[in-house]
């Protein structure tokens, strides 16, 4: 199993296992919020590992813009990936949160919370 794929099934386990809408890339058309979105969009070998990043977004339309849902589940977010260790087919995975962040959507009824992590992998194909 490549390590892409074995990271992005671990990483959607402990996602769903926190929140039931949770897609990777993009969010289907249709989804209710809140919601997460999840990413890989780049890595680097430096050598003796190859380190990932992952970026976690949460997404809500929050009555009155009241962002506390949005803020509990990206806090529940990070207690199950902040300084975990996943060991899966002959690999290790460590993830470190890098940064949080509270981003601006162009609608304003919508509210946007991101976590970036680093996920430094042990094993398998490097």
């Amino acid at each position: 199993m490549s390590k892409v794929i074995a990271l992005r099934t671990a990483i959607q386990s402990m996602l769903k296992a926190q929140h039931p809408r949770v897609y990777y890339e993009l969010a289907s058309e249709s989804a209710s919020f809140p919601y997460l979105v999840y990413d890989l969009p780049n890595s680097f070998d430096d050598g003796t590992m190859e380190n990932f990043v992952l970026h976690v977004d949460g997404w809500d339309s929050p009555v009155n813009g009241d962002t506390i849902a949005l803020e509990t589940l990206m806090e529940k977010i990070d207690q199950s990936l902040h300084r975990k260790v996943i060991r899966t087919n002959g690999m290790a995975f460590i993830i470190y949160r890098d940064n949080r962040l509270s981003l601006l959507d162009d609608d304003k009824r919508i509210r946007r919370r991101k976590i970036i992590y680093q996920v430094r992998t042990f094993g398998g194909n490097v």
